[in-house]
């Protein structure tokens, strides 16, 4: 994929997330991480709020448009869940901790971690069995995903590391409550 001088902008603002919290994000402090010219900044976007927007909608793309569009490509909803699996565990998880953390103090951020979670929960709804009522879907898919949420926040490694007995419990718990 060619990426574009935006795309530099992004992953420059990404990493100042990561390293310093969104009150790292700032012009200077972006221009010195790319060594470029304010105007060079104001190129590419037209003040700091349009840039936090690009910021954000990378993030939402990357985090959660992408990897579930590529998990679409399965057969089966087994074969989806399993690549979604895949696809999680390569994202990054700790920008995921810091943006849902700068959410807790900014509004526009929190709105856009509210709407991607609810994304995130309703495929995970659509990745269960047909036959399990619409209701119940939502429920179990609300659960998944908070145990996922909590699980990062005990250890923001847990998507890259083996999670194979987390994910086996999981399962096993899903299938209980399945079948209650």
């Amino acid at each position: 994929m060619v990426r574009s001088n935006k795309d530099a902008w992004v992953d420059a603002g990404f990493t100042l997330l990561r390293d310093g919290g969104e009150d790292a994000l700032t012009i200077e402090r972006l221009c010195a991480a790319l060594v470029k010219t304010k105007g060079a900044f104001y190129h590419h976007f037209e003040s700091v709020d349009v840039y936090l927007s690009a910021l954000l909608e990378a993030w939402e793309e990357r985090n959660t448009r992408d990897p579930i569009a590529k998990t679409e490509a399965g057969e089966t909803t087994a074969s989806r869940r399993r690549a979604l699996s895949v696809a999680v565990k390569r994202l990054d998880s700790r920008l995921d901790l810091d943006v849902r953390a700068w959410g807790l103090r900014d509004r526009r951020v929190r709105e856009r971690v509210e709407r991607v979670d609810e994304m995130r929960i309703q495929y995970l709804a659509s990745l269960f069995p047909e036959k399990v009522p619409t209701r119940r879907r939502e429920l179990l898919a609300r659960l998944e995903y908070a145990a996922f949420l909590g699980a990062q926040q005990l250890d923001p490694t847990f998507s890259r590391r083996d999670s194979r007995q987390v994910e086996r419990l999981l399962v096993e718990a899903l299938a209980f409550l399945e079948r209650a």
